[in-house]
């Protein structure tokens, strides 16, 4: 049995990557890399760069939190397979969160810039992983030259929501986004004393806290139906 084709047994009850055009599909089986990492060690790191496409298919990871205080939350279990990393994809920017491997782990990779390539060479296949996003942010995310026609303030919920949410069920515990983190012109296309100013308001209304240089996410429930508001056709 060749790789691409065990791949594919452990993927096919999967739904997202069952309903795949068969191109994605074959593109993601001949293109990913298996990796074996041991209790402990990191996957990628915040700051690295922007890191593609993860398949988890046994064992666990652990989100780093930010803070220190947070570090013995328990570890979070993933579905299996379990996608992430895709969030990268929107904004080419380097990984924000620390992932690790909670105990020993079997991954699937394929890195971003082939990834980014594929998707130059067949721009119809964006909506997979707008719908990839979209299932872990809970709303339906627009093509990536939508996003900056978006109102100011629901593209500031969105982005923020694109950082707390973006590691979905593995990571519902922090809540903690480092303002240099919302610079994505891909996603926000506004300044940097815009996105103070609404962030300002937010704080105003209890959606999120500011400290000093991070951003406390304290109502994901507003920030959703906001971006919600005209994003529930545009995923289509």
């Amino acid at each position: 049995m060749t790789n691409g084709t065990q791949w594919r047994s452990w993927f096919i009850n999967d739904r997202w990557f069952r309903d795949l055009p068969a191109l994605l599909q074959d593109s993601l089986l001949t293109g990913m890399r298996q990796r074996r990492v041991t209790p402990g060690k990191s996957i990628f790191q915040r700051g690295d760069p922007a890191p593609g496409l993860y398949a988890l298919l046994t064992g666990s990871l652990r989100i780093n939190p930010l803070k220190p205080q947070q570090a013995d939350m328990p570890p979070a279990e993933g579905y299996r397979p379990f996608w992430f990393g895709e969030a990268s994809l929107f904004d080419d920017l380097p990984a924000t969160h620390d992932v690790f491997a909670q105990d020993a782990v079997i991954l699937l990779h394929m890195s971003h810039a082939p990834l980014k390539q594929l998707l130059t060479d067949h721009p119809p296949l964006w909506r997979h992983f707008r719908e990839l996003l979209g299932r872990k942010l809970g709303l339906a995310v627009p093509a990536l030259e939508d996003i900056t026609l978006m109102p100011t303030e629901e593209r500031v919920a969105f982005r923020l929501l694109m950082l707390a949410e973006a590691y979905g069920e593995m990571d519902r515990s922090v809540r903690s986004v480092p303002l240099s983190d919302m610079a994505s012109n891909r996603c926000l296309g506004l300044s940097a004393e815009v996105v103070k100013r609404v962030l300002g308001a937010f704080a105003e209304r209890q959606i999120v806290r500011r400290d000093h240089d991070l951003i406390h996410v304290l109502d994901t429930e507003w920030l959703r139906e906001t971006a919600l508001h005209r994003l529930t056709g545009a995923g289509a």
